[in-house]
């Protein structure tokens, strides 16, 4: 009979090492698992912020060439419409690239003009787009007549 108490107070004593090495990897996928997420989360709202930067300043400059006046057309392609504006955001700076085009579209009945702004900005790897020279870019455009 001893023996038999001898045998339960031995299994009761605790966990093994085998059983807490389970546990801490569990743990560990667990917290790796979360952190990852909450990486994913911080990158997508850095994005965002960007994002909406580039639209208050597509817009700004919307409006500013709305109010101009005469209208005169420019092209993507001139090395005056293009500028760099660097923009104070969480900790630093971020360069966006700024480039409009006012196009005449005439149409036998009324003229129109086709007000056009692309807002770009580096972020990441990929390929510079034609009209910001960034590799990520917001388009506004808007038709008024004259």
């Amino acid at each position: 009979m001893s023996n038999d108490k001898k045998w339960r107070c031995r299994q009761q004593q605790g966990f093994t090492l085998i059983e807490v090495m389970i546990a801490l990897f569990i743990f560990l996928v667990i917290a790796l698992g979360l952190a990852r997420g909450e990486i994913a989360a911080l990158r997508a709202q850095s994005d965002n912020s960007y994002r909406d930067q580039a639209l208050r300043m597509a817009e700004d400059q919307l409006n500013d060439l709305r109010g101009q006046s005469p209208l005169t057309p420019r092209l993507w392609a001139d090395a005056s419409n293009r500028r760099a504006i660097a923009v104070p955001m969480r900790g630093g700076e971020v360069s966006f690239s700024q480039s409009s085009q006012i196009t005449n579209i005439v149409t036998p009945a009324k003229t129109f003009i086709l007000l056009e702004v692309a807002i770009g900005w580096n972020q990441g790897n990929g390929a510079p787009l034609p009209e910001t020279n960034r590799n990520r870019q917001i388009s506004l455009s808007t038709i008024i007549p004259q």
